[in-house]
Parts: C-alpha cells; sequence; structure tokens
C-alpha cells in the first residue's frame, strides 16, 4: 500500500519548491539597486527592459537572465515608463523628470529627450506603425509625438524653404538628432546675422 504524505508535508514541500524560484528569480535581475517600476519585452521576446527608481534603465537578456551592458543613464528622476517601437530598435523611456528619452537599441545611445510635460510622464506607447509615440502624464495631458525622423528634413525644406539655423535646429528638433542641412542644395543660413 503505497504510503501518501500528509498536508503539511506536501505544503512545507511546495513552499521549499517556490523558495527556490523566487531566490532564483531575485539573483537573476540584479542589478538595480531599486525599486524596478516598468519593463517591457522587445518585439522578438529576447530583451527586456526595465527602469527603476535608481534613475536608470537597464537591457536583460531573456534566455540568460543576465544584463546586456550597462546600464543607459540620462534621466535626472526615477523611470517609470518603457517601451520598444514595433521593430525593436528604439526604447522610449518617461521619468519623474517630465522628459522622454529614446534610445537606439543597438548602438545604447540616447537619441535626445522630449520635453513639454509638465510633470512626471508615467506612461509610453509606440504606434503599430512605429511613427507616433504617445506619452501620458501627471500634468493631466497625453502627447503625441512624431518619431520618424526620416522625413524630418524634406518635411522642413517644404515648409520653410531654407535651411535651418543650428539654434533654431537645438530649439525645435532637439539633440536627439545631430544638426544637419534640412534643404540640402541651400546654403546654412548665416547665424551671425
Amino acid at each position: 500500500e503505497a504510503i501518501s504524505a500528509s498536508p503539511d508535508v506536501a505544503a512545507q514541500a511546495m513552499i521549499r519548491k517556490a523558495r527556490r524560484y523566487i531566490e532564483y528569480d531575485r539573483v537573476s535581475l540584479l542589478g538595480h539597486e531599486a525599486t524596478v517600476f516598468s519593463f517591457a519585452f522587445s518585439p522578438d521576446g529576447k530583451t527586456l527592459a526595465t527602469g527603476s527608481t535608481d534613475k536608470t534603465v537597464r537591457l536583460w537578456d531573456v534566455a540568460s537572465r543576465k544584463p546586456l551592458g550597462e546600464p543607459l543613464r540620462g534621466h535626472e528622476h526615477w523611470v517609470f515608463s518603457v517601451a520598444f517601437s514595433p521593430d525593436g530598435k528604439t526604447l522610449a523611456t518617461g521619468s519623474w523628470d517630465k522628459t522622454v528619452r529614446l534610445w537606439d537599441v543597438a548602438s545604447r545611445k540616447p537619441l535626445g529627450p522630449l520635453r513639454g510635460h509638465e510633470d512626471l510622464v508615467n506612461s509610453v506607447a509606440f504606434s503599430p506603425d512605429g511613427k507616433t509615440l504617445a506619452t501620458g502624464s501627471a500634468d493631466s495631458t497625453l502627447r503625441l509625438w512624431d518619431v520618424d525622423f526620416t522625413r524630418y528634413p524634406a518635411y522642413l525644406c517644404e515648409r520653410i524653404e531654407r535651411n535651418m539655423t543650428r539654434a533654431e535646429w537645438a530649439e525645435y528638433i532637439g539633440d536627439f538628432k545631430p544638426y544637419r542641412k534640412t534643404c540640402p542644395k541651400l546654403p546654412i543660413p548665416d547665424e551671425k546675422s
């Protein structure tokens, strides 16, 4: 006759198993020195991005559960939200510092902050085509950002029919794209006048 374990023994075995699982997960994603607020998987499911109260964003290899290089730094406060673009090439992050930051996933370089919210940014999401980024803030606004940078030069040349000055570029485009001519066949305006 088979002897079955008592309910107490079975429960203790389940607790031991659960503890091992919890400890494994806690060890496997060490790296943040604070609370993780947000996470998102890349479209291919191979990378996990996390944002936390240590002001960093970390990228993790899902299969090995190891960090992919150094954390992404740039936010001045807690990172509340992260989202991958549909093609997985860009990561958007929203922070208590009232900014949205875009990152090139392959190079891990910042594409620059998007400014405009007046309070913490608690949600970010890309449109299915990846050309628009929606951001939500505690300032009670939802903003839509055109993040299809390939269209900017032609669009700007068409509208203002001249190259932007570096000062105009800094004010309207920001530092997420290095300055370049918007109308390649025209000279850059003299900035001294």
